[in-house]
């Protein structure tokens, strides 16, 4: 009985799966955000990644925040977001990233705009990173996009604390073709990904399917317009190895 009620208590204080909803709730939020609910399942998410009130959470190339104000809900007037975007990206989410920060609305999001070779991260310092839509771009070649995924990894490890965690959300490719889809589909193997997490220093601790879609054939690029939003796409979750 005694256990039952401190079990209770513990699910009360942090106000269980309601501390996501009421993030999904908050006043304020964007209709293109509510919108971006139906599909992205970021209550489902943040519950699977165990977020919690007075975390840091480093929302790596976070692009326009949707993520970070969600998150910043969450980890209250206690906690910490920092919103990461590197120079190649912001031409492509600046106003969104604008508005979302105008006249400071979101107190707790820190505005992090550093390069992914020099991300200036301090060391231990993160309960956890939210990696969204943005893994397979470490294996994406272009004019002044050029990342070294060992380097960029070996920051993220070394910034979160001793058991901290990383989710990791991505656009799944066919089977079998490692990292090959990065480039023009903008879409990697799940399994080449959790493999490649490992290595770079994280101990996988399971996967989440809220956002699989069998309808999707791994065959055309994510931002296609018949199959934008709707990606079939794997969560999967790590602990920092100690």
């Amino acid at each position: 009985m005694r256990l039952y009620l401190f079990l209770l208590l513990s699910l009360l204080a942090f106000g269980g799966d309601d501390i996501y909803q009421s993030a999904l709730q908050a006043k304020g939020r964007s209709e293109a955000d509510l919108t971006r609910d139906e599909t992205s399942k970021p209550a489902e998410v943040m519950a699977f990644a165990k977020v919690q009130p007075g975390m840091k959470v480093l929302d790596i190339l976070g692009g326009g925040g949707y993520y970070s104000e969600l998150l910043a809900a969450v980890v209250g007037e206690n906690g910490q977001i920092y919103l990461h975007n590197n120079k190649a990206y912001l031409p492509y989410v600046d106003k969104e990233l604008a508005a979302r920060l105008a006249d400071g609305r979101l107190k707790n999001v820190v505005d992090w705009q550093r390069e992914t070779d020099n991300l200036e991260l301090p060391e231990a310092s993160f309960d956890g990173v939210f990696f969204v839509l943005g893994f397979h771009d470490l294996y994406y070649k272009d004019t002044g996009w050029d990342i070294d995924p060992k380097g960029f990894m070996d920051q993220l490890q070394k910034s979160i604390k001793p058991g901290g965690f990383l989710l990791v959300v991505d656009h799944a490719a066919t089977a079998g073709s490692g990292s090959e889809a990065a480039q023009k589909l903008h879409r990697i193997d799940e399994a080449f990904a959790q493999k490649a997490i490992e290595s770079f220093g994280f101990k996988f601790q399971g996967k989440l399917d809220v956002l699989k879609n069998p309808a999707d054939t791994h065959e055309t690029t994510a931002f296609d317009p018949s199959i934008r939003r709707k990606t079939d796409r794997f969560v999967l979750l790590f602990r920092k190895a100690s």
